[in-house]
C-alpha cells in the first residue's frame, strides 16, 4: 500500500478545518477557550456569554462540574449571528 494514498490534499480540505484556520488568524487559540477568554476576545462580560450558552445561543462543552470550554468555531459563529461585540 502506497504511504501518499490517503493523505489530504490542500484542496480537498473540510469547511471545519477552514474554519478553525479563520479563527487562528483572528486571534482565537486553537483550543477549547474559557467563559473569560470568549468575553474577551468577543468585547462583552463574561455574564454575558453565561447567558448564551445558557439560552442555546452559543454552543459549550462541559468541563468539569461547573465550568465550560467553548470550540473557536463556536464563538466565530455565534459573533456571525450576532454577539453583542464592543465597538472599537
Amino acid at each position: 500500500m502506497r504511504k501518499d494514498a490517503y493523505s489530504e490534499s490542500a484542496h480537498t480540505a473540510s469547511n471545519a478545518q477552514v474554519v478553525v484556520d479563520a479563527a487562528l488568524a483572528n486571534g482565537l487559540p486553537n483550543r477549547l477557550m474559557t467563559v473569560f477568554e470568549v468575553a474577551e476576545f468577543v468585547g462583552c462580560h463574561e455574564e454575558t456569554v453565561r447567558r448564551a450558552y445558557l439560552r442555546g445561543v452559543l454552543v459549550s462543552q462541559r468541563f468539569g462540574v461547573r465550568s465550560r470550554r467553548f470550540q473557536p468555531r463556536d464563538v466565530l459563529d455565534w459573533i456571525r449571528r450576532g454577539a453583542p461585540t464592543r465597538v472599537t
